[in-house]
Formats: C-alpha cells, structure tokens, sequence
C-alpha cells in the first residue's frame, strides 16, 4: 500500500474508532463523510495527515506521571509451587490407568519415603553410592532459582521463584570422576522416569540436586524427596526421586533443552483435546 493510500486509511479507519460512532464521525469530520460515501474516493495528502495528526491529538492522555517497577527476587510459597506447577503436570503426565484424585493426587498412592543413598555408576573412574545427608553437609548450596513449565499457560502463571537448597550435582561428578569422552548424564527416578542431558550443560550452570524448598523439606513442601533443579532450563528437565545418576558416552548424545529438538513452547499447553461421554 502507498503512503498516500495508508493515510487516508490511518485517517478515515482511525476516524471511525475515536468517535461515538461512524456516524458522529462523518459529522466531526466532512472529509471522512466523502470517503464513507465513496470508498474509492481519494483526498489531499494534506487533508489526510491532518486528519491523522487530529486523531493522534484525541488519543493522547496529558499529564502522565507515575513509574514502573518490577521484582524478580519474589518468592512463590510451597502452596503456590505445588498449585501451579506440580499439580497440572500430575494431570498432564500422570499414567490414565493410575488416574487422578479430585485434589490432583495420584488415585495410587505416591511414595514419599525419603531417598537416603543415589547410586552414581557409568563411564567413571568410581563408581558409588552417595549418601544425601553426607553430601548435603560436604557441598551445602542454597539458591533462589526459578522454575517454569515447559508449556506455560499465556497467563504466564506456570511460572516461579523459589529458596531451594541440597547439594551441588558437581560434586558428585568430581568424585566419580567421569571418562574423558563421557557426554550424556541420565537421572533415573524411584517409578523409572529418566532424563538424559548433555553432561556439559549440567556442568555449564548451577545444577542442584533440591531436598529443602522455601526452608521445608521437598517431600511435605512438593511431594518429593529430592528434585534437580537447573539454572536457565524448563523445569520439564526437573528430575524428581532420583535415586541413580549414570554417566556415559553416547554416540548420539541428547539434545540440550532449548535445543530445537526439545525447544521450550512458552504459552502452548494442551494444544487439543477430546471428551467421552
């Protein structure tokens, strides 16, 4: 479209919308008349930019003071983490034949015993069992991280802050000391589910393996005995009851979130959905 032809768009559509109606708007302004009259009538580039400019005028609001200021350190309470984010992902994941409760809660009953011991095995030069409590006292780390859904809802509510603490992922690397050539780490939780990384994106940013949330244990404050939590990733990477860590060598190593292969779909959840009467 011309710059001439967008004018007298901007001016008679814009004309249109600042007044009562189209109506009011013809009366207010006679060459709008014309243009409502016969569409393919033209008007004075002038004529059309003063009418731009007068609807510019009429949409502008004086005397605007105030600022905008936003905080980033706001923390979620448990209530609101296990609200927002653990609860829709026990619908949107949870086995159909276990099915779910009326309060999002597994129909079976979930264990929640705490993991005491994960076992570290793999291309390492040792492999181990790591006692919690024993690492929670030699790597002690405490952050306050962000967690969000990998399909955040367009309201963005899927989305938090939290004070979590446990230990650093690091050092259980650096006492198993990992092959040179070894790339991919798979946390395998209590009921099977894995998640295998790039082993250098864990090492890249912080990676904590979470048994305390908000000052309360993981298992009353969401459920679970532990949990992964990594720096700058969709919580769909989150791990939760890890009891083995195994690091290997693959030839075709996974994808790093984010990573075309598992980008990140922010506000896309349910994209469609069917129901049986």
């Amino acid at each position: 479209m011309s710059t001439r032809k967008s004018l007298i768009a901007l001016a008679a559509g814009g004309s249109l919308i600042a007044a009562a109606g189209p109506f009011a708007s013809a009366a207010a302004n006679p060459a709008s008349t014309a243009l409502l009259e016969a569409p393919e009538a033209s008007l004075p580039i002038g004529v059309a930019m003063q009418d731009a400019e007068r609807i510019s005028n009429e949409r502008a609001i004086s005397n605007v003071q105030g600022s905008f200021e936003w905080n980033q350190d706001a923390l979620a309470s448990n209530a609101e983490l296990s609200n927002i984010l653990y609860r829709p992902s026990a619908f949107l994941c949870t086995d159909p034949a276990v099915g779910i409760a009326s309060d999002g809660a597994n129909r079976a009953e979930r264990d929640t015993s705490a993991i005491s011991v994960i076992a570290v095995r793999g291309d390492v030069e040792h492999e181990f069992a790591a006692s919690v409590e024993d690492f929670e006292e030699k790597a002690p780390i405490a952050k306050t991280m962000g967690c969000t859904c990998g399909g955040n809802p367009a309201d963005g509510r899927a989305s938090a802050n939290a004070a979590v603490s446990g230990f650093r992922l690091a050092a259980l690397l650096d006492e198993a000391e990992p092959h040179e050539d070894a790339n991919t780490i798979t946390f395998t939780s209590r009921d099977g589910f894995r998640v295998s990384l790039p082993l250098s994106y864990v090492t890249q940013r912080y990676s904590i393996i979470v048994t305390a949330i908000n000052g309360e244990d993981a298992s009353s404050a969401v459920g679970c005995s532990n949990q992964l939590w990594l720096g700058s990733t969709s919580a769909r990477s989150f791990a939760r009851d890890i009891v083995s860590i195994e690091i290997t060598h693959e030839e075709h190593p996974p994808s790093a979130p984010g990573a075309q292969e598992s980008a990140n779909l922010p506000n896309v959840g349910v994209l469609s959905g069917s129901s049986e009467r």
